[in-house]
Order: C-alpha cells, then sequence, then structure tokens
C-alpha cells in the first residue's frame, strides 16, 4: 500500500493537477488569518470546510489521472484492489495533513496567541473534514463516473449537502459549532466517528462496484 502510496503522488505531482485546489485554499488562508485580533477556532472552522472542498477535488485528480488502460496494468500489479484504493487515500491525506499544517501554523504565527490546545484541535479538525472530503471524492472520480461533467456535479452536489445541510450529521455539526463559539467536545467525538465511517463505507462500495464491473 505504501509503494501505491507513493505511486500516486508522484503521479499528482508529476500531473499539477493539485495546484488549482491549493492555491484557492492558499489564498483563503491569506484572506481568513489576515486580522490577528480574530478568534482562531471560528477561522479554523472555516479553513477547516475548505480543506474538504480541496480534498474531494485531490481525490478525484488523483484518481482521474490514469485513463483506463493505464488504470487496468496499476490494478493488475497492485493486484489488490484495497492497496490501490488505500494508496490513493493515503497519499490524499498526506497532501492534506501538509495543508492542514500550513493553517495551523500560519494561524499561530499570524495571531501570535496559539495555545496548543486549541492548535491541535485546529488540526484535528482540518483532518477529520480531510477523511469526509476523500470519502465524498472517491465515487465521484473516473473509478465510478466515466464523464468529467457528471463527476464535479455530482461532487458540488454532495458537498454541498455535507457542509450546508444542519439535519445531515456529518460535518456540518463540527463546523457550525466552530465558527458559532457552541462546545465543541460532542461535535468533535461524533465527527470522528462518522468520519471513520464515511471512509471505510466509500472505499468499500467502490471497492464492490468496481469487482462487479470487473
Amino acid at each position: 500500500m505504501l509503494a501505491m502510496t507513493r505511486y500516486y503522488l508522484a503521479l499528482l505531482a508529476h500531473s499539477q493537477r493539485y495546484l488549482p485546489a491549493v492555491l484557492a485554499y492558499l489564498a483563503v488562508n491569506v484572506i481568513l488569518y489576515s486580522d490577528p485580533r480574530s478568534p482562531l477556532i471560528p477561522q479554523y472552522g472555516v479553513s477547516a470546510g475548505a480543506l474538504l472542498v480541496v480534498s474531494c477535488w485531490l481525490t478525484i485528480a488523483t484518481l482521474d489521472i490514469e485513463d483506463p488502460v493505464q488504470r487496468l496494468i496499476t490494478f493488475s500489479h497492485a493486484r489488490r484492489l484495497r492497496a490501490v484504493l488505500g494508496g490513493a487515500v493515503l497519499a490524499v491525506l498526506g497532501c492534506a495533513l501538509v495543508l492542514g499544517c500550513v493553517s495551523v501554523v500560519w494561524s499561530a504565527i499570524k495571531s501570535g496567541h496559539g495555545p496548543l490546545p486549541v492548535l491541535g484541535l485546529g488540526l484535528a479538525a482540518h483532518l477529520i473534514c480531510a477523511v469526509f472530503g476523500i470519502a465524498i471524492g472517491l465515487p465521484c472520480s473516473r473509478l465510478l463516473v466515466p464523464r468529467v461533467g457528471w463527476s464535479v456535479l455530482a461532487a458540488v452536489l454532495v458537498l454541498a449537502a455535507v457542509l450546508l445541510l444542519k439535519w445531515l450529521p456529518l460535518a456540518n455539526p463540527l463546523l457550525r459549532a466552530m465558527t458559532n463559539d457552541h462546545p465543541l467536545t460532542g461535535p468533535l467525538v461524533l465527527a470522528v466517528v462518522l468520519a471513520l465511517v464515511a471512509i471505510f463505507a466509500s472505499g468499500t462500495a467502490v471497492g464492490y462496484l468496481l469487482r462487479r464491473r470487473a
């Protein structure tokens, strides 16, 4: 699986498909953390939501780089579909970890008042949202949706639902609690559990459907 992770990281770096999403995310951070007097946790809620979208983008971009013939060759060499999907997930999660650290470190430098518990909470929120983004991106990629237009439309609709619908208890409760200065323990624990369930369910469903098509 680690070999597949390195392969996908090299593939993504060479393709430069990460650039639009990463540059947009950095622009959000520049604007968001410009005021050193602003409280950090609400700002983390905004940048974590942005990272959710970026992680979805990176997942789709990573899995869409290969054409169908190249993908078959990759599956053949990997021998296990789980290794391919796991490698892609770890590659995007590694990128998201770097971007999350950029946000947390940047905010600490700009604000000059970053207690470690707050910084840890911020990094955890970014990683949780990244996992949700990856879980959305897997079934919206070319693995299951062959046309780019339909892939983008599906991703946008699901992202909008996850981020905006209050009755959908995925990322929304955590982000609302962070941006509205509400207690975070319950929403954070719920988000961790649901993120793990979401990534497992998404990977399992994609793997099952791919095996059915084979």
